[in-house]
């Protein structure tokens, strides 16, 4: 393949990479990406033809005039579709589209193909602008080393055609293009020399710049997941036709790790106070601002009712949330804190927290929480007095609940303690119903008694609401809570993985001593089953990528970059320290060869790690340095360097004396080389010096035994310069002088 060729094929690549990435990222209309589609791959396939035009629009009848014409219509349909939809980025990046294609019909020259460059670099930004997931790194990387082959196709390209199409071609730049008018192994080996070490750079300055969270434009408007369950309202049965749909919403990590790490994990998200019959309502849901106690820490100066009560043990979870349309902030029951790297922390008087608004991108944060367990007060019966305002709220119970009452009445039977009633009525639903997601929203008047006494079987939220419900027709304050129940384990990275479909609702039962406890009369479901066998682990295997690539690479962010340098800088100093004590340990009298080895391996494991990673970066420098130079580089480019190549002044010479052909100046045959510059000294008398350093140079490299240095190889090529260069005047004086002596 030609470097022409090679050149126009790459540049084709390089639009189609940035096209694949804008299509899996936003949601392109299905005629544009059909139009875009079909020009890329009639250019690719005009582009491998070896002969005709490499333009598509080559087999078209539209003119110049055609094409621009298109060109106005698609800038007004621009301004039409941005004013309509009212979103000015992807109006843009859609006209952006539309050009690219019109581009990709019509490109003839350089200019086209530079054109098209500029174009697939900003589309490749507008991908990652809407959003930068974990598969855009790949992307990257092959746009990335497409790019670089593009760039030194075109400067080689440029360099063999010449700077002026209509200059004299000479003997050494037609040599040239026969020998290096193609793909050579060497070409290839330095383009891909040059992408490795762009990628190196890419790196360095990746970890080098923070991002600015993740794009002004992350994941378009309406991309967040959607959710129920989270309002200040909430219908019974809005959970159920959520939980069929398998999209992440966040990912967990526990203060465990490995399998101590698995079970149930609940994650509360809202309680809810008000039952009507048919929906829950979250009176309780003004908000007010969490003080900031430290750089991105918000903690609450105490839980109300706590005072008196043992301490009770805290524990954190880091939390990576997806955007969702909520600005709940989910934690384990009882969340008193929350840190990371976000706008304002608000909280409800329920002991809810909340963002200021719903984020459009991820948000990392942990949330501190404090276990709860049942006192032994609780478990004995005792006269429990409650304010009159906290009855009113955690005691309401619909109008019509005469039915429901008498079912908890004989379902509590002889039990007198509120802890001892929550319980035989969590076990009475659990035992005796059944879960299924086959229930469709109920339209009676009294749901919550069809539930109970006629169907038997229904969805979290029916048996949390039908347990809040009796307890509080016993008296025992009680209130719904909705959340997520994570189970799904991730073994690669030790996380919960928490879905839509983990979306639960469960019961908050007030104790006197205890305060708020955790309790759940939803039996396991029958209907959603765990994924098994090797595509779990490959799904596990994605998904904890994905989490690498938002955090590493979407939220990477100054305090990240802070912490890595320290960290760097913290390891070397600790691995000198130690690098040091193990090695001075050997000259310390000796004990046993096997003490003094596990004893240098426990203290300098980390600098062994340390030199090993810059033994490895020092080779892979090595190996890049040493394909660089077997490639000969100059090669491509005779006027750097010419390694002591006899042929390269001789091509010199050889162009030299066809220049002067052209000018009259003939070299008769069988005229040696000092011959020929004395009928140059005698006919082009302005020419004769930079004639003689050729002549002299290609003479002491043809005859003598010391070969040229790279400079004065450049100083040939250089004054063969000057003398193509020389003025219309000094032509004009060496005519005259031919004139004169009889020529």
């Amino acid at each position: 393949m030609s470097l022409d060729q090679a050149f126009r094929l790459t540049s084709i690549l390089l639009a189609g990479v940035s096209f694949i990435a804008l299509f899996l990222e936003s949601h392109l209309p299905g005629w544009l990406t059909f139009l875009t589609g079909v020009a890329l791959i009639l250019a690719l396939v005009r582009v491998t033809e070896l002969t005709g035009d490499p333009s598509p629009g080559a087999r078209t009848e539209l003119s110049t005039a055609v094409w621009n014409g298109l060109v106005i219509l698609g800038f007004v349909g621009f301004w039409a579709d941005s004013l309509m939809s009212g979103e000015l980025l992807p109006a843009g990046v859609r006209f952006l589209l539309v050009l690219m294609v019109i581009k990709l019909f019509t490109l003839r020259c350089f200019r086209d193909y530079l054109h098209l460059h500029v174009m697939s670099v900003v589309v490749m930004l507008a991908a990652a602008a809407m959003g930068a997931d974990f598969w855009y790194f790949p992307l990257f990387v092959v746009y990335l080393f497409v790019g670089v082959w593009t760039l030194l196709l075109l400067g080689i390209t440029k360099q063999l055609k010449g700077p002026d199409p209509s200059a004299p071609v000479l003997a050494s730049q037609q040599e040239t293009r026969g020998l290096y008018g193609r793909v050579t192994p060497q070409v290839f080996r330095l383009a891909n020399e040059l992408a490795l070490f762009v990628f190196g750079v890419t790196l360095l300055l990746f970890f080098a710049l923070p991002r600015l969270q993740a794009g002004f434009y992350q994941n378009g408007q309406g991309a967040a997941i959607r959710t129920a369950g989270f309002s200040d309202a909430v219908d019974l049965g809005s959970i159920g036709p959520i939980k069929r749909d398998p999209r992440v919403v966040m990912r967990v990590e526990p203060p465990g790790r490995g399998p101590d790490g698995k079970g149930r994990l609940y994650l509360r998200g809202i309680a809810f106070d008000h039952y009507d019959g048919r929906s829950w309502v979250n009176q309780l849901s003004r908000r007010r601002a969490v003080r900031e106690t430290g750089p991105g820490i918000f903690a609450l100066n105490g839980s109300q009712g706590d005072r008196g009560r043992p301490e009770r043990p805290s524990f954190q979870l880091k939390i990576f949330l997806e955007p969702l349309d909520t600005p709940v902030l989910f934690g384990a029951p009882f969340m008193e804190a929350v840190s990371g790297n976000l706008p304002a922390v608000q909280v409800d008087v329920s002991g809810s927290f909340y963002l200021p608004f719903p984020s459009v991108a991820p948000v990392e944060y942990v949330a501190v929480s404090k276990s709860t367990a049942v006192l032994p007060a609780d478990l004995q019966p005792s006269p429990v007095v409650y304010h009159e305002a906290f009855l009113r709220y955690f005691t309401q119970v619909p109008a019509r609940s005469d039915r429901i009452a008498a079912l908890a009445r004989t379902v509590v039977g002889q039990e007198r303690t509120p802890y001892g009633q929550a319980m035989a009525i969590q076990d009475h639903l659990a035992r005796n119903y059944r879960y299924s997601l086959e229930i469709p929203r109920a339209e009676q008047a009294n749901p919550l008694e069809e539930f109970l006494f006629n169907r038997k079987t229904g969805y979290c939220e029916h048996y949390a609401t039908a347990m809040v419900i009796m307890l509080r027709t016993l008296g025992v304050p009680a209130r719904l809570v909705t959340g997520f129940l994570a189970t799904e384990w991730n073994e690669y990275g030790n996380y919960y993985v928490v879905r839509q479909q983990d979306a639960h609702a469960w019961v908050e039962v007030h104790l006197a001593h205890s305060g708020w406890i955790v309790m759940d009369p939803t039996p396991p479901s029958e209907d959603i089953g765990d994924m098994t066998g090797s595509w779990q682990g490959w799904a596990s295997m994605v998904d904890h990528i994905r989490l690498l690539w938002n955090r590493v690479v979407v939220q990477f962010s100054a305090a990240d970059q802070l912490a890595i340098v320290q960290g760097v800088r913290i390891s070397g100093a600790t691995v000198g320290q130690k690098v040091w004590g193990s090695t001075s340990k050997w000259f310390t009298p000796p004990t046993s060869w096997r003490e003094r080895i596990v004893d240098l391996y426990d203290r300098s494991s980390t600098g062994i790690l340390a030199a090993g990673f810059i033994a490895i970066l020092a080779g892979l420098c090595l190996l890049l340095w040493l394909g660089w130079k077997q490639s000969r580089y100059g090669r491509l480019f005779p006027k750097g360097s010419i390694q002591g190549d006899r042929r390269a002044v001789a091509k010199l010479y050889t162009d030299m004396i066809l220049y002067l052909s052209r000018k009259g100046v003939q070299k008769p045959v069988n005229t040696g080389p000092l011959q020929f510059l004395d009928t140059i000294r005698t006919q082009w008398t302005g020419a004769f010096p930079l004639a003689a350093t050729i002549t002299e140079l290609y003479c002491r490299e043809r005859f003598g035994r010391a070969r040229l240095k790279s400079d004065e190889y450049i100083i040939a090529q250089n004054t063969l310069d000057q003398l193509i260069s020389l003025t219309r005047k000094q032509d004009g004086e060496t005519e005259k002088t031919g004139a004169g002596n009889g020529i």
